[in-house]
């Protein structure tokens, strides 16, 4: 799934706004540029830096995740793949004495299922959705045909949103996706930007798995049916599985459908793309950056001693959660005190230290730089300020 236009603005007039304020990098603006035949859809980089070479990359049709037992019959599988504008997510099961509680069905769920029966013969009994984009729910496909007693638990939200606006971003992520894939293929292929210099090698890296993930969205995604939630949540719900609490809030951050999963006994947190490592990913008119700092303080008042992103590693502590939570909340704080003055948004991103946090997320990478640009200088703050001047439209 591709997150880079989430956007408010129409994508021509981003990319002209990317080229008249000069905050983004030269040399990936063509990249952009073949992306704005896509309209708005899924996700993004997530995994930590790497500088691996294409062909040392794992296949993303075979097992392009690592298995991780977290907790007592609780695994997670974490992506593997570099950080770049293609993802898809991960995914969590928790294993019972008579049954399986999914949460999040990304695109390789195939391949996942296959990890799932190495592990256990029991049915899954649950699947969730902690929210409503393709990389984290276009295999729920894969389980209602494997165990027809399934149920899918997902916010209310969802039943609206995924046989209109969903299917309508998807429909222009299939059309545009090749292209974009194509241009990033020429790129790793000559080793050079379109102004003639050298990819670094997080670069190639990353550009080589955009490829590949292209590859597989386009493989799996075109035929693959929408499957609704059978039991919706609308802000909080608790589902056993054989004595073991699973509990479910409604947190919303990322998009109104957000759902965060806790394991109250084995602390620990499954937090869908509320919170994404390395570097956030906002898409507006769908996030909620007002809300988002609130809800990662309601998700760290949980306690939880292990974080499950939607994209990224395992985390071990609430460092990075409130790392978010503090960018969040300046940003949401910048666009409010802009907005009461009658600034515009410029005005509002004056307001707030983009430098000093963008070295904090990205360091000296200019992957991520780039991925910070797109993902929070651009969108996160237009979208605070939208939600401040209340001229936020509908998703």
């Amino acid at each position: 799934m591709l997150g880079i236009f989430k956007t408010r603005r129409p994508p021509r007039a981003m990319l002209a706004s990317m080229i008249d304020e000069r905050r983004f990098s030269k040399r990936l603006l063509p990249a952009a540029a073949a992306l704005l035949l896509l309209a708005t859809a899924g996700s993004r980089a997530q995994t930590a830096p790497g500088s691996a070479a294409p062909d040392a990359l794992p296949d993303p049709y075979r097992n392009s995740f690592d298995v991780r037992k977290i907790g007592d019959g609780v695994y997670a599988l974490i992506r593997n793949y570099p950080p770049g504008l293609m993802v898809d997510g991960n995914s969590v099961f928790i294993i019972g004495k008579t049954g399986v509680v999914v949460v999040d069905a990304p695109e390789a769920s195939s391949d996942m299922l296959e990890a799932l029966r190495k592990l256990t013969p029991l049915p899954v009994k649950y699947v969730v959705n902690t929210h409503w984009h393709d990389d984290h729910i276009m295999g729920n496909h894969v389980y209602r045909d494997a165990f027809p007693g399934v149920r899918f638990v997902g916010h209310e939200s969802m039943l609206a949103y995924l046989p209109s606006k969903g299917l309508e971003n998807r429909k222009g992520m299939i059309e545009g996706a090749p292209q974009y894939a194509a241009q990033e293929k020429e790129a790793v292929a000559r080793n050079r930007h379109h102004d003639g210099t050298e990819l670094t090698a997080e670069e190639r890296a990353g550009y080589a798995s955009d490829v590949r993930l292209v590859d597989r969205y386009m493989a799996e995604v075109p035929g693959a049916p929408v499957v609704l939630p059978t039991d919706p949540v609308k802000e909080r719900k608790t589902l056993r599985l054989d004595g073991r609490k699973i509990e479910l809030y409604h947190l919303p951050g990322h998009t109104e459908a957000d759902l965060v999963v806790f394991l109250p006994k084995e602390r620990i947190a499954i937090t869908g793309d509320l919170v994404v490592f390395p570097v956030p990913l906002v898409g507006n008119p769908q996030s909620h950056v007002a809300s988002w700092a609130k809800s990662l303080g309601r998700l760290r008042a949980l306690g939880a001693s292990t974080y499950v992103p939607g994209h990224g590693p395992v985390l071990h502590d609430d460092t990075y959660a409130k790392q978010v939570e503090k960018l969040m909340g300046a940003i949401a704080e910048g666009a409010a005190a802009a907005a009461s003055k009658g600034e515009d948004v410029e005005g509002a991103r004056r307001r707030i230290d983009l430098p000093g946090f963008r070295k904090e997320f990205a360091g000296d990478s200019k992957l991520l730089g780039f991925l910070f640009d797109m993902y929070v200088s651009e969108p996160a703050v237009g979208e605070a300020f939208a939600e401040a001047k209340q001229e936020r439209p509908g998703a």
